[in-house]
């Protein structure tokens, strides 16, 4: 795999580099030099634990939301208000939610919110030795893929995973508060610091980057014939 390819891949998690400002756009590692703590706020603490968390890229935050956003690109307008007026409160605030933000994500929803800090746990668990470089970059072309299915650039890609971080804000809120904290998240300083970050920062250049850019994703390694993720 050549180097803008694998650039290519390290950039699925750049959305957590633009949060973490010792942390590397390019290099294989999320960090250039040094360790991750990935215990305190994780619970991973070794190679099968790390494994076991990148199901989340299929199963994570974005599984609240996934339904509302395949709804609002298939139902009638007609359709859609039946379909609010049938739901619980608390489903019908992340039903609205989703029709605000399709827009600017489309289809995909907050699905990179799950993909990116999927990629920002395999660049660590390869700088902590927990995975080798060849089974990072096979697992992060499995990410690939599903950032390519869910998504048709890089746009819809970062908006997804600041719109995912939002919807997290307010994930412990209760039904009569989550409408208007999820409003409020629109004002929230660190999003906007987060996509000006993603946007003028030089070492990130989506660019250079194209979204359909041929990737060669290597083979699946011996070492990871047990792990069965598509």
């Amino acid at each position: 795999m050549d180097e803008q390819a694998e650039c290519w891949l390290y950039a699925l998690s750049a959305p957590m580099v633009g949060l973490n400002p010792h942390a590397s756009y390019t290099a294989p590692g999320f960090l250039a030099e040094g360790k991750v703590n990935l215990v305190d706020g994780w619970g991973i603490h070794n190679r099968d634990e790390l494994l076991e968390m990148l199901r989340m890229a299929d199963n994570g935050h974005a599984r609240h939301l996934s339904d509302a956003y395949w709804r609002w690109h298939r139902c009638l307008p007609s359709e859609w208000e039946a379909l609010l007026a049938s739901l619980t409160p608390r489903e019908r605030t992340l039903h609205r939610f989703a029709s605000q933000t399709a827009g600017e994500t489309g289809p995909g929803g907050i699905r990179a919110w799950d993909l990116g800090r999927m990629g920002f746990l395999l660049r660590c668990g390869l700088g902590n030795g927990f995975i080798d470089r060849q089974e990072s970059l096979w697992l992060h072309g499995r990410m690939a893929v599903r950032a390519r299915h869910y998504y048709n650039h890089w746009a819809g890609y970062v908006a997804g995973f600041c719109i995912g971080r939002a919807f997290w804000n307010c994930l412990g809120n209760s039904d009569e508060e989550l409408a208007q904290e999820l409003q409020r998240q629109g004002d929230d300083g660190g999003s906007r610091q987060l996509m000006r970050e993603l946007s003028d920062n030089p070492a990130i250049a989506f660019a250079d980057l194209p979204w359909d850019l041929p990737l060669n994703l290597p083979e699946r390694p011996a070492s990871l014939a047990e792990f069965h993720w598509s």
